[in-house]
C-alpha cells in the first residue's frame, strides 16, 4: 500500500503561524540534503496513523518532485497534545537503520506450564535496504519453556537484512509468574517519556 502526503517547501516562516494555519512544520534530511517543509496536520495524522515509522511515506512537493521518506521523529506540543514538528528521513539506495516490530508466533510450552511470556524488546533494530523493509520480524516461541529466552542473534532475518543492535539483547523470555509481577511493578513505577513519539536520527544519519 502506498502512503502519500502533499508537502510544501518553507523558508523562514514563523512555525507558530504555520501551526495556527493547520500546518505541521518539518524537515527532510539525509547525508546529502536537508530542507524545511510543511504538511497539512490532519493529512499527516491520517497517514501517520496508518503508516507509522515502518512504512515509506512519499512526499509530493509543489514543484512536482516526489521523495520517499521514513518518519524518524515527531515532537508533541505539551499543551495541545498534538504534533508540532516532524523529521522525514529521505531514502536513497543506501541501507538504513530502523526499528522493526516483533510479531510473536505460536504458544510457548512454558506458558502452558504456568509461565508468563515477557516481550522484552517490542522492536528490533535492523540495517536494511529501503526497498526491502519487512513489516515485522516473526519470533516463534512454541518451544520455549519457563526460564528460556530468545536473543536478537537467534532471530531468523530475511535475506539481505542485518542486525543493528546488541546481538545478545533479549527479545522474549518465559518467566515464572512471580518474576513477571516484579517486572510489571517496576515498569509501572518508571515514568514514560511521551513528548517524543519515536527515536530520532541515529549517529549514522546525522
Amino acid at each position: 500500500m502506498e502512503y502519500r502526503i502533499k508537502a510544501q517547501s518553507r523558508g523562514n516562516e514563523n512555525p507558530s503561524a504555520l501551526r495556527d494555519a493547520g500546518k505541521l512544520p518539518g524537515v527532510v534530511y539525509n547525508r546529502q540534503e536537508n530542507y524545511k517543509v510543511a504538511v497539512d496536520l490532519k493529512e499527516f495524522n491520517k497517514v501517520f496513523m496508518a503508516a507509522g515509522i515502518h512504512h515509506v511515506i512519499t512526499l509530493e512537493l509543489e514543484n512536482g518532485k516526489t521523495v520517499d521518506t521514513l518518519v524518524r521523529q515527531v515532537n508533541l506540543d505539551k499543551r495541545r497534545r498534538r504534533p508540532d514538528h516532524v523529521d522525514f528521513y529521505a531514502l536513497s539506495d543506501e541501507p538504513v537503520q530502523m526499528w522493526i516490530p516483533v510479531k510473536i508466533v505460536g504458544t510457548a510450552q512454558g506458558v502452558r506450564e504456568g509461565g508468563v511470556l515477557q516481550l522484552v524488546n517490542n522492536d528490533i533494530q535492523l540495517k536494511v535496504s529501503p526497498k526491502a523493509i519487512p513489516p515485522y520480524i516473526e519470533v516463534d516461541v512454541s518451544n520455549l519453556r519457563i526460564g528460556d529466552s530468545i536473543h536478537a542473534d537467534e532471530l531468523t532475518l530475511p535475506q539481505g537484512v542485518k542486525l543493528a543492535m546488541n546481538p545478545r539483547d533479549t527479545v522474549v523470555a518465559i518467566v515464572p509468574p512471580e518474576d513477571a509481577e516484579k517486572l510489571a511493578a517496576q515498569a509501572a513505577a518508571t515514568p514514560a517519556e511521551v513528548e517524543v513519539i519515536k527515536k530520532g536520527k541515529t549517529e549514522e544519519e546525522k
